[in-house]
């Protein structure tokens, strides 16, 4: 498709979408009050919504695309209410349903009303290109928050193949094959998986977005974010001096991120801001770990 063909596609996949968050609403019996705000892949929306005595919630409503499977889970927001000791919304309750009309026709849809996340996103985009402005407290409640995570019991069933993953990544961005050795003594950890600048709150901490959750390499959260802070530098020292991003497992994590991310430079997002410390970053980290 040319630039015109994709642009009105992206319209209509809006429009659609737009018209499925009052579906949903309809279904949930909330109110919408606010604008909706799609995601950049154009798969959910959300918008500020009343309802009842519960005052104002937060309605979305996300389309079954295969492309995102098992990365993104279905009820991964839902079955995160089990999390405990995390900032983060609860699900109140949602609904499942499948779209009967002829554009993407028999898709499943899932609307879910969720509690209202404080403040205000730190940077909409998910990467960070200046200060912050966090509190120490902010820092702390998100190394425990992150910390009560670690410690969520998950079952793990290599979903994501993780370990071939990295070292198939890390043989197409750096030309060098990892041996499975280098990965023996690697700790895993219940992860968020999809932690940056976008999916956090300020003043008040708040974690959004749990589609992801996960194990992972320990450390990996903070190598997300440590990639997506990489623009501002005194934030991406801080994170990257933390004593999780220290461990072999912890720059086994950064590699791992760091090869995600270069996985989507091109595709128009935030991310192709940070290409070449990225690839620089990486670099340095492989010629630590190899084995």
């Amino acid at each position: 498709m040319d630039a015109e063909e994709i642009e009105k596609a992206v319209e209509q996949r809006r429009v659609w979408l737009d018209k499925q968050l009052d579906v949903a609403a309809a279904r949930l019996a909330v109110r919408l009050v606010g604008d909706p705000v799609n995601t950049f892949d154009m798969r959910s929306a959300g918008a500020v919504a009343q309802d009842g005595d519960n005052g104002d919630v937060w309605l979305r409503v996300v389309v079954e695309d295969a492309d995102y499977e098992p990365v993104c889970r279905w009820d991964g927001n839902v079955v995160a209410n089990s999390i405990l000791g995390v900032d983060k919304p609860i699900v109140l309750r949602w609904y499942d349903w499948r779209h009967a009309e002829e554009y993407l026709w028999g898709r499943r849809l899932r609307g879910e009303v969720m509690t209202l996340a404080p403040g205000e996103t730190v940077a909409p985009g998910g990467v960070l290109r200046d200060d912050p402005m966090l509190s120490d407290s902010w820092w702390h409640e998100l190394g425990w928050s992150l910390s009560a995570l670690s410690d969520t019991p998950m079952q793990w069933h290599n979903e994501l193949g993780v370990v071939d993953t990295t070292i198939r990544d890390v043989r197409f961005h750096f030309g060098f094959t990892l041996s499975e050795k280098a990965f023996a003594d690697v700790n895993w950890t219940t992860a968020h998986a999809d932690l940056h600048w976008g999916n956090l709150r300020r003043p008040q901490l708040c974690i959004l977005d749990w589609e992801s959750w996960r194990p992972a390499f320990a450390g990996y959260d903070l190598a997300t974010l440590y990639c997506n802070s990489v623009l501002h530098e005194p934030t991406a020292r801080r994170i990257g001096e933390t004593p999780e991003l220290q461990t072999r497992s912890g720059q086994l994590a950064l590699l791992s991120a760091i090869c995600r991310y270069l996985s989507v430079i091109g595709e128009g997002s935030d991310i192709d801001l940070i290409e070449g410390r990225l690839r620089a970053h990486g670099a340095n980290i492989l010629s630590r770990v190899r084995g």
